[in-house]
């Protein structure tokens, strides 16, 4: 039985996918040009030395030796990236609401960083079992950016770890479907781009060798090219340069639209932003930002310039006479930097182990132990349960026939990936419960509340009560005296009509002016229904804003202007219903 004055509630959007990737392309594009250079200032040290890394230990003979310094200095220069990406987020926060109180104290930052780094550190085993589980993947991203994003931009307490992993969970779970939304454009728009860059790379490849005569891998043999280790996660990595600003700026966004919720800091931000369009220190950034640019622009020629007599001194330095080569090659071949040349695996691999690259070979050994775990516990159950049987057997002296404890099933790990996918399956329908169950509590609650609404709250919508009930409460208020009230009731009472009718939607953050463009747009042939209604607007605006006296006259002027809005609504609906080809609700 449906309760009386009870709306369907349909959920509320804020922003789609596309519409936060169009305002964080917005965003890189206003902020200043100086925290690009922190972030890259950051994230190409850290690029390069992983590129290196990743070849060195694959093929060095001498990677055992030097893996204790390779991996201290990954792990500085991997903390240094996380550093200068928060900084990059700080930026965009401080573009987005220029007056923002961000925290200045050391002690503070020392905080917010520390608590940073220790969540940072989890992000590759945390991003495994999101791909191992696919489910909760997009929820452990968010969480791992909105901790980069609220590190420098939250004020610090004495529970800083505490605080950034419950606010980063909480701003995760914001507009949950609109961060999977941007989380699939964005891969899309990856792989794109390192289509792109590897497009690229044999195109101007193929170039130099048109034009130049230059025979390069990429000319000789595409395909292994392409195949290679090295290429492969290069051409990744350069990829990650050019997407990460996006997704800092996308969560950027999303944690601050998600904390706006509660404070209001994106009017906040939208007055401060009105404010400085006409202030000189808008014209002191733009040219700040214009010798910014110019200063990339001669960097990036000096680096070209420089480039050809790099390629000249190396190949002076490597000219070496015919007749020291036999001597020398042995003294080179034991430099480090020619140990790629010899990889310590090839001596002791057969012949098709030897040709896997680094990344392969550690999958193929991981593959290989976890089935060996597998056997070891399989083996060991059928061997418990054959002592089972043996004891059972000798108890009633009948032979049993043994069981195959895992028969059908390859191994004990398809048993544990089966409990964990039906045990994320039970939470995502406990989270899906609890959702709509707290969705229909607001919703009886909404209905319940017909008779205790206050109209002097400053927060009541028209949709919480039907047209009628709303006429009520001004047929109240009049009978007591308080035209002011009586008007408001009246005015939300046309409200609800016209949302009735599909003329409007309601919403807690419309103003009244938003209204009245609504229904002109959608009701523009009922010039004197959209006459009554601004009318109304006015007067509802003078007596309850403006403060002047309510007479008789005014309350009896807007309840003919209400009589009219009232008739003409359901002409104007019922116009609109069949114009859209719609059948009409008999």
């Amino acid at each position: 039985m449906s309760v009386p004055g009870r709306r369907k509630k349909t959920r509320h959007v804020e922003k789609s996918s596309l519409q936060m990737l169009e305002e964080s392309f917005h965003l890189l594009r206003t902020v200043d040009l100086r925290y690009y250079w922190v972030f890259f200032a950051g994230a190409v040290p850290f690029v390069v030395a992983l590129l290196y890394f990743a070849a060195d230990m694959s093929r060095s003979s001498l990677a055992e030796e030097s893996i204790l310094r390779s991996s201290l200095i990954m792990t500085g220069l991997y903390l240094w990236l996380r550093f200068s990406q928060a900084v990059f987020c700080r930026g965009l926060w401080k573009t987005i609401q220029p007056e923002s109180d961000l925290m200045e104290e050391p002690v503070d930052r020392f905080k917010q960083l520390a608590a940073l780094f220790l969540i940072q550190a989890f992000q590759f085993p945390l991003l495994v079992i999101g791909v191992l589980l696919a489910l909760p993947l997009g929820w452990i991203i968010a969480f791992l950016q909105n901790s980069t994003v609220l590190s420098l931009t939250r004020s610090s307490s004495s529970q800083a770890l505490r605080k950034m992993m419950g606010d980063s969970l909480k701003f995760a779970h914001y507009e949950w479907a609109q961060n999977h939304g941007v989380l699939l454009v964005i891969a899309i728009v990856t792989f794109f781009t390192w289509v792109n860059l590897v497009a690229t790379c044999l195109i101007l490849a193929s170039f130099a060798k048109s034009f130049l005569g230059v025979e390069s891998v990429f000319t000789i043999s595409p395909q292994a090219a392409i195949l290679n280790t090295t290429f492969a996660l290069g051409s990744i990595l350069l990829t990650y340069l050019v997407i990460s600003p996006i997704l800092k700026a996308t969560y950027t966004l999303r944690c601050f639209y998600a904390q706006s919720r509660s404070s209001g800091e994106d009017l906040l931000s939208r007055l401060a932003a009105s404010r400085e369009a006409g202030s000189p220190l808008r014209a002191e950034r733009i040219k700040s930002s214009g010798a910014g640019r110019a200063a990339m622009v001669a960097f990036l020629i000096l680096a070209v310039s420089i480039s050809p007599m790099v390629g000249e001194e190396s190949e002076v330095s490597g000219d070496t006479a015919a007749g020291q080569l036999e001597k020398s090659i042995g003294e080179t071949m034991t430099q480090k930097k020619y140990q790629w040349q010899l990889s310590r695996r090839l001596q002791n691999l057969p012949e098709e182990e030897s040709e896997r690259g680094w990344l392969a070979q550690q999958l193929y050994e991981l593959g290989i132990s976890l089935r060996a775990m597998a056997k070891d516990f399989s083996d060991w159950l059928d061997e418990l349960f054959e002592r089972f049987d043996r004891q059972e057997s000798r108890k009633t002296d009948e032979p049993k026939k043994n069981s195959k404890v895992f028969d059908g099933i390859s191994s004990a790990l398809s048993i544990g990936l089966i409990l964990l996918v039906a045990g994320l399956g039970v939470w995502l329908a406990l989270l899906i419960y609890r959702k709509y169950r707290n969705s229909d509590r607001e919703e009886m609650e909404e209905g319940n509340a017909v008779e205790v609404v206050d109209l002097q709250r400053e927060d009541i919508v028209a949709s919480q009560l039907p047209e009628d009930e709303w006429l009520r409460l001004a047929r109240e208020q009049i009978e007591r005296g308080d035209g002011r009230l009586a008007i408001r009731a009246l005015f939300l009472a046309s409200l609800a009509k016209l949302g009735d009718e599909n003329l409007i939607t309601i919403a807690r953050f419309k103003s009244n002016r938003d209204y009245r463009r609504e229904l002109q747009r959608k009701a523009r042939k009922w010039d004197e229904m959209i006459s009554a209604f601004e009318v109304n607007t006015q007067l509802f605006e003078r007596a309850w804003y403006g403060s002047h006296e309510v007479s008789t006259e005014i309350v009896e002027s807007f309840l003919k202007n209400h009589e009219v809005i009232v008739n003409l609504s359901k002409q104007a609906g019922k116009s609109r219903y069949a114009s859209a080809g719609e059948p009409l609700a008999l």
